[in-house]
Order: C-alpha cells, then sequence, then structure tokens
C-alpha cells in the first residue's frame, strides 16, 4: 500500500486524532507506537525532520547504563536493561550485541565514576566484578555475561590499549544502534498501524473549549500554511524544549536542566578495536566510550550544564581537547584532532534538581498529566523510550476510564521481519560485501525495498562516496518513503553521510542534491539554497577547528536559550 505524501498526511491530521503527540524524537516516536497499537486514531507532529534532536546525537548505545549502578540508581539499571533485552529481540536488525572492555589501572581513584578513598582503592576490581556480576543479573540473558580477562585477551581486543600499569580488565555485553534508524523504525511500525506522522509541522497555540484542548494549531514549516488539528489528547514528547511547548497551555509541569554531551567521529583504524573501550576514569567522574561503529569510532562524551542554543549546541575546541586527552591517557597511539572525521554535540533533558554536577543526575523520566488533556513525559534515555511511551499512554486510559493494554513489548519493529529473505537476495546481488552489510544493517527487511528502486534505475547503484558502502538509491528511498525534504536532513539524518566523514559528505552533496531535486521537482535555484544551507551548517559545525575553546564557549553562553 502507498504510504501518503507529507502534503496528504498533513490533510488527514486535520480531520482530528484521538492522540496527538508533539516531537518526533525516539521518545514521540514510541508514544505514537504504543498509541496506534492499542486502538487510538494518533498524530504526530514534527517542528524539524525526525529524530533531528537529542535522538540523533546519542553515543549510539541500547544499554543499561553501568555508571548508574556505583550511584545506586539500581531500579533504573534493571528496567533498561529489561529494555535493552526486549530490543535485541524485537528489533535486531538495528540493536545488536556488542562487547566492552574495562581497564583498570594502578592509582585509579574513580573507576566508572566511583569516588573511592584511597585506603579502598586496592579493592576496586573486586568492586567492579561485584558490580558486573549485579549487571548479568539484571540482564538476565546467559549469552551476555562478564568475564575477567587476561594480558593477552586484551590486547587481542584493542591492540591499541595500554597494558603498563593495568591490574585487572573485564568484558561485559551491552547493545549498540544507531539511533536515527531505531527512532525511523518505530516510527514505520506505528505508521504501519495507522498513525499519520509529519515532519516540519510546529505547535503554535491550543485551542480549550470548557478548560479542555479540543484543538491544536499547528503551521507548516516549509509552506507557511496554518491549520487546526482536533484532539482528545496532546502529548508533549518534545524533551529538552518540553518547557517551551508545555508554556503554550499554562504553566509549565516540569523544569528541565539542560546537559550537553559531544561526541568525536575518528577516522578507520586509528584504533585498532574489536570492542568498545571504557574510559575507566575522567576527571569529573563521567563514563566515557571509544565505541566501533560504521566502520568508524566515536568518542564520547562530554556531561556539562548547558544554556546555550538548543538547536545548534556547539562544538569547541575545549570540548574535544578534553575528548582526546582523556582516550590518549590509556592509548598506545597518540589520538589528534586530525583523526576526527566529524563531531556531533546533543541537549540532554534532565529534570530539574538541586544545583550540582548533570553528571549525577539520574536519567529517570517523569510523566505528568495537566488539567485539559495534555500529558508530558521528558527525561529517560533512549534505552527506555518504551517504557516511558507506556507509561505516557497508560496514564491517557487511565483518565479515560478505559484501559488498554499494552502492545508494544511483543511487537516487531519495521525491518525485523523479511531479514533473511533480504540477505539472501543480497548475497545474489552484484553489490560488494560492505554494501551489502551496510543495507542490511540500516533497513532489515526493508533493503529488498531499496534494491528494488535501485533494479528500476540502474544508475542509483553507484555510491554516494568513494570507500563508504551508501548507494544513491538512499537517497530516492529517503525522499520516496521517510519523508527526507532537505539536503542537510538528508546527509545528517539519512544516509548518516556527515556525521561519518564530513569531507566525504561536503564531495557528495551536489550529487545528492541533484538526486534529491529529481524526487521533490526542485529547481536549480532551490537546489543552491539547498547547498548554500548545507554549507553554512558545516561551517558553523567545523569551527572548533579554528577557535579556542574558551572564545567559543563564550560564544555559546552568549547564544540565546530556545
Amino acid at each position: 500500500m502507498r504510504s501518503p505524501s507529507r502534503q496528504e498526511a498533513l490533510e488527514i491530521l486535520t480531520r482530528g486524532v484521538d492522540v496527538l503527540v508533539v516531537g518526533g524524537g525516539i521518545t514521540g516516536a514510541g508514544v505514537a507506537l504504543d498509541a496506534a497499537s492499542r486502538g487510538y486514531r494518533v498524530g504526530l507532529v514534527e517542528r524539524r525532520d525526525f529524530a533531528s534532536g537529542t535522538s540523533s546525537r546519542s553515543t549510539r548505545l541500547v544499554h543499561g547504563g553501568v555508571r548508574y549502578l556505583p550511584q545506586g540508581h539500581l531500579g533504573l539499571v534493571r528496567e533498561a536493561l529489561r529494555e535493552r533485552q526486549l530490543l535485541l529481540r524485537l528489533a535486531p536488525h538495528v540493536v545488536r550485541p556488542l562487547g566492552f572492555l574495562i581497564p583498570l589501572y594502578r592509582g585509579t581513584r574513580r573507576p566508572l565514576g566511583m569516588r573511592l578513598p584511597r585506603w579502598l582503592a586496592p579493592l576496586a576490581p573486586v568492586g567492579v566484578g561485584v558490580g558486573l556480576w549485579a549487571y548479568d543479573l539484571f540482564s538476565r540473558d546467559p549469552r551476555l555475561r562478564h568475564r575477567r580477562l587476561s594480558v593477552k585477551e586484551v590486547h587481542d581486543l584493542v591492540p591499541d590499549l595500554r597494558t603498563e600499569g593495568l591490574r585487572a580488565a573485564f568484558l561485559y555485553w551491552d547493545g549498540q544502534t544507531d539511533d536515527v534508524r531505531l527512532t525511523r523504525a518505530v516510527l514505520s511500525t506505528a505508521r504501519a498501524l495507522g498513525a499519520c506522522t509529519v515532519n516540519y509541522v510546529e505547535v503554535v497555540g491550543f485551542e480549550r473549549v470548557g478548560g479542555r484542548i479540543r484543538a491544536v494549531g499547528v503551521v507548516d514549516r516549509l509552506t507557511g500554511r496554518t491549520a487546526e488539528v482536533p484532539v482528545r489528547w496532546v502529548v508533549n514528547a518534545t524533551g529538552i524544549w518540553a518547557e517551551r511547548v508545555a508554556a503554550l497551555a499554562g504553566e509549565p509541569p516540569v523544569r528541565i536542566r539542560h546537559s550537553k554531551g559531544v561526541h568525536l567521529v575518528l577516522r578507520p583504524h586509528v584504533v585498532r578495536a574489536s570492542a568498545a573501550l571504557v574510559i575507566p576514569e575522567t576527571d569529573d567522574g563521567r563514563l566515557a566510550f571509544l565505541v566501533p561503529w560504521e566502520g568508524r569510532l566515536v568518542l564520547g562524551t562530554t556531561d556539562e550544564p548547558y544554556g546555550g542554543d538548543l538547536d545548534e549546541p556547539p562544538v569547541t575546541r575545549a570540548d574535544a581537547d578534553y575528548l582526546l586527552d582523556h582516550a590518549n591517557r590509556y592509548l598506545g597511539v597518540p589520538l589528534r584532532a586530525e583523526d576526527v572525521t566529524a563531531v556531533y554535540a546533543g541537549i540532554r533533558p534532565l529534570v530539574s534538581r538541586p544545583a550540582g554536577s548533570t553528571a549525577a543526575l539520574s536519567r529517570d523520566h517523569v510523566v505528568v498529566a495537566s488539567e485539559g488533556g495534555l500529558v508530558t513525559v521528558t527525561g529517560g534515555k533512549l534505552t527506555t523510550y518504551r517504557r516511558m511511551a507506556e507509561d505516557t499512554v497508560n496514564a491517557i486510559a487511565r483518565m479515560e476510564g478505559r484501559p488498554r493494554s499494552c502492545r508494544t513489548h511483543g511487537l516487531p519493529l519495521a525491518g525485523a521481519s523479511g531479514l533473511e529473505e533480504a540477505r539472501t537476495q543480497l548475497e545474489r546481488s552484484p553489490f560488494e560485501p560492505d554494501q551489502r552489510a551496510h543495507l542490511l544493517a540500516a533497513y532489515g527487511g526493508a533493503a529488498t525495498e531499496v534494491v528494488a528502486i535501485m533494479e528500476e534505475s540502474p544508475e542509483l547503484a553507484a555510491r554516494l562516496a568513494p570507500g563508504l558502502p551508501h548507494l544513491a538509491a538512499e537517497v530516492a528511498y529517503a525522499c520516496r518513503r521517510q519523508y527526507a525534504v532537505t539536503l542537510a536532513d538528508c546527509l545528517y539524518l539519512h544516509t548518516r553521510l556527515a556525521v561519518l566523514d564530513s569531507a566525504a559528505a561536503d564531495l557528495a552533496a551536489p550529487h545528492i542534491a541533484e538526486l534529491m531535486a529529481r524526487e521533490l521537482s526542485w529547481t536549480p535555484q532551490e537546489v543552491d539554497r539547498q547547498l548554500r544551507h548545507y554549507r553554512e551548517l558545516r561551517a558553523r559545525q567545523d569551527s572548533w577547528r579554528g577557535k579556542s575553546g574558551q572564545t567559543q564557549e563564550q560564544e555559546a553562553r552568549r547564544a540565546p536559550a530556545v
């Protein structure tokens, strides 16, 4: 069945829905899926592209949060590990097990963020071992048990890790994902159940009748057209913007503190690693990781209070130096700024607590029902999105007095079915091995749809960039099936080229713009405008290479908060 176009979806929305979800990140996508699976008529609007905010700027992990164990947040860890296990089963094409190496060295005072007195430091390996035993117990998966490693095993997993002074090492397991593709899989599943989702539509007001919200005013940010969506319930799932959206209906029910997390993407083979590396100690007690991803390595993350621009949080030279310096303390090969192929920064929404370090705040979520039919859900983490959605829709069902059981704990995500058929078809195709692996990992069973586009137009079988597996057919797929409407979104969110290798994305941008022009009927003037916008964005993101960290931080703090 043909999916509705973006404009058709917007027309459908204006006929009215039971539940309108505001926010197209992982939380909003999860709420849309949960509500649709329970029989609600569901609409979702997102002011930019889907997963364009925090949901595209994570460490790419589906995990229990091993750092929360020493903080005593056992309930959060247990819940996150349950959700991790569900996703490994329900979305095996986008969530896969990944091993993590924890090295412990002589003189380490804050292993995994634990602040140890000097007399207790010699017992750190025992404490970490006990914590990982509890982690295994909570996960209830006998396949993913931690174990202690010999020096030889450490060298085999991460040959470039420094082993002088190594006291102990452990290997434990968590999950890895592509955050954007996970969000899109959730959205696709919601759409298959009848949810109507539209990007680049912003909520501008609520219309009340008798104290209840009966309609939501929206504006199409691409055309400027305004419309009203009749509703029974509104879910505010806008994450870092939750206060601003809630304020449209009155006094915000929650206060959000914002924390910035920066990641660096490193060129292939700069560090040899077949497992993720846990940076065992940082100056501020934050856990950092070096994670293999898409043939690159992701180094992150920072965690610091942030009050600047929420749409485009900057990466500063100080951020990059912090991460590179901490990694270099444990690596035998030094990482340099020249090894960085891309950077990104995300903002975490943390429910406000007394003043202190944001690294010490829990990632527990909150669901607050306000008078008039507005339900706000915020906090949480990528891994627990399904549980956050379940709690949100449960709140609506309770207020209605019509309990409807949650179904998402047994609902496979789009792309999970047809995996073997897609694998067989790709094995018979003329694609190179890296392209087959990429298509299967990125689209799961839906990889056959990308192949079908290529078979219709053989010129779309070309690579978008030398040395990278991405195909021109993926651009057409993004425009036809995923509502891609801007060049920048296609490069950052749909193909992920600009997040893997910004220089390769820059070279591919003109060709991708022409491909999108064919699909979306862009004029030459529009192609030029899209290229100009993308290059301006890239210039801002690359500014960390040319300015001191202090100067950039001053500019970031002067930027107006959104």
